[in-house]
Order: C-alpha cells, then structure tokens, then sequence
C-alpha cells in the first residue's frame, strides 16, 4: 500500500471514530498511536495473522487487538463504502458501456479475472481442499470485475478445489440478481437488454 493512501486512511479514520485519535489514558500515558493501531488491522487483514504476531513489534494487548480490527472494518465500510464498496447504479453502467463502446467493445461492462492467491496460513484441516499441485501451496481463489480504472464492483474469495472461469462463475453470486430480476437495467446493445 503506497504511504499516502495509507495516511488518507488513517486521517479519515481519525476524523470518524475517537478510537483513532490519538489520546491519553487514565494514567496519564499516552495510548496507542491511530497509526500503530491502523498499521495492525490492515497487517491482520493481509496477512490472517494472529494477535500475538503483531504484538511484539506494535505493542498492542489481544483485546485491544481485536477491538481496534473490529472498530477498522467497521469504520472503513462506513467511510468508504458509500464510494467504493458498493455495485454499479444506473449511471455507472451507462458510463461502463459508454467507455467499453469508445474502446472498441460493446456492450462491455468490465474485465473479469480469476486468479489464485497463496494462502500461507490455511488451517491444517482445510489444506487438502485448497492445495494446488501446480502452485505446490495452498491457495485461495480470487474473482474480481474491474473496470479500466480499477473500480472493483465485484469480488469473489473462497472457492476450494481445482477451478476454471467455469467451475468459478457456476459458484458465483454475481448473476443471482439478474436471475432474480434485481439487477440494475442496462441496455447492452439494441437487440439484448437485462
């Protein structure tokens, strides 16, 4: 993560949640920095690690540990989840087709990719599941739609076994609320539209 989104988040945080603050305790101490504490979610997060890991390095106690990831995940999706962690509305698809059409593709929305992601801290019973013999590790599958800048309007974690795009769209949520007519309406050329 570059430093500057990293700061962003911090900042942003600060300004939504006291926990994030920095602030001193009843002992007069100061407490944990909104860095230290930001720094220790999003390593949690990357890495499913434990709290004891990070402990030794950041200084943070388990049950502050915990409180603090739960209180980031919860805050970031308050923050940010109005503009980044939401599905496409009716002008986001016009404006995705709109810009697939300038490029040559039609009725285009986004790039969907698969890929796998080593998982290195698979629990020990889950490992067979998610063994890969040509990566020779555990992995975990990723299925992501983006569009040409990046928006990620679909992601997709946790298919076991040995996949294709096939195997993945057939486990798939992501035609669920075409099929249950929930689906944003977008006319996608003139003879189909969903």
């Amino acid at each position: 993560m570059h430093r500057h989104l990293f700061l962003q988040i911090v900042e942003a945080l600060g300004n939504h949640d006291e926990c994030f603050q920095m602030r001193i305790d009843a002992t007069g101490k100061m407490c944990l920095s909104p860095l230290q504490k930001c720094t220790f979610a999003i390593r949690m997060l990357a890495y499913g690690s434990s709290t004891d890991i990070v402990d030794e390095y950041i200084r943070i106690g388990e049950s502050i540990a915990i409180e603090c990831l739960e209180r980031f995940v919860r805050d970031v999706n308050e923050v940010f989840g109005a503009e980044y962690l939401r599905r496409p509305n009716n002008n986001d698809v016009e404006h995705l087709l709109q810009m697939g059409e300038s490029r040559g593709f039609p009725s285009m929305l986004g790039s969907m990719d698969c890929m796998h992601w080593e998982w290195k801290n698979c629990p020990i019973a889950w490992k067979g599941q998610f063994f890969r013999g040509d990566h020779g590790k555990s992995t975990i599958m990723l299925k992501a739609v983006a569009s040409q800048y990046l928006w990620i309007w679909h992601a997709f974690f946790g298919i076991a076994g040995s996949n294709n795009d096939i195997n993945v769209l057939d486990q798939s949520i992501m035609f669920n609320d075409i099929l249950e007519g929930r689906a944003t309406n977008a006319i996608y050329n003139q003879w189909d539209s969903i």
